[in-house]
């Protein structure tokens, strides 16, 4: 573990913020009550959103990573996903209507591709480690079915103990509607076996126990 991803801590980050807000309206949500809650929790650490990345991983195009922090120890880069199935619940009084995104291969990919561009990003010195962040509601992305078939996603599955490392690619019977804009193969260079949390759970809501997953990002060398 690099000392920033020690220093801040992000698991108890995500422990006292799901006391605060266990639910969000949508990722932008997310991005700016985790950013106070880094605030909260280490006022004297520099917190940015949106920020422009100056080499992308992909060349040519235009990237932004979620959140920078510039902490006493280095700066750590952070990206996050909030895909939902569906929700109506009232929490404290504040009414939250989630849609039933689906979709599940496509956001797959988006979180794989997430763990290569934050790893570019360490390549690169954007940042001197970084994390990507799901929080979700739909246990498809942490269930495997059991049923052992390879699909066309199979490469980009976030199940429960799964091991993300090496080229990850669409099987060859991924539909084109599928893959459009996501056709690169993604090489993920570190090895990242995929431990999912319980976040927080809305008590007496349909669908409304939510999960973390909290992917470490480290230069190469480190563990």
């Amino acid at each position: 573990m690099h000392p920033a991803l020690d220093e801040l801590n992000l698991s108890r980050i995500l422990a006292a913020l799901a006391v605060r807000r266990p639910v969000f309206h949508s990722e932008a949500d997310l991005q700016q009550e985790l950013a106070w809650q880094v605030h909260l929790e280490h006022s004297t650490a520099d917190v940015r959103l949106e920020v422009r990345v100056p080499e992308p991983s992909r060349p040519g195009r235009r990237e932004r990573v979620d959140v920078l922090l510039r902490t006493s120890l280095g700066r750590v880069a952070i990206e996050l996903k909030y895909p939902t199935d569906a929700l109506t619940a009232v929490v404290d009084g504040e009414l939250f209507e989630l849609p039933r995104q689906g979709a599940q291969d496509i956001t797959a990919y988006d979180v794989v591709k997430d763990v290569h561009r934050v790893e570019h990003f360490v390549r690169t010195g954007l940042a001197d480690a970084g994390a990507v962040i799901v929080v979700s509601n739909d246990r498809s992305y942490w269930s495997d079915p059991g049923h052992g078939r390879t699909t066309a996603a199979s490469a980009f599955r976030l199940y429960e103990s799964t091991t993300l490392s090496g080229l990850r690619a669409w099987g060859v019977t991924a539909g084109a509607g599928t893959t459009r804009g996501r056709e690169d193969a993604l090489d993920i260079t570190g090895t990242h076996t995929l431990a999912w949390g319980d976040y927080s759970t809305l008590e007496g809501a349909a669908r409304g126990r939510f999960r973390v997953l909290l992917i470490s990002i480290v230069p190469p060398g480190k563990v």
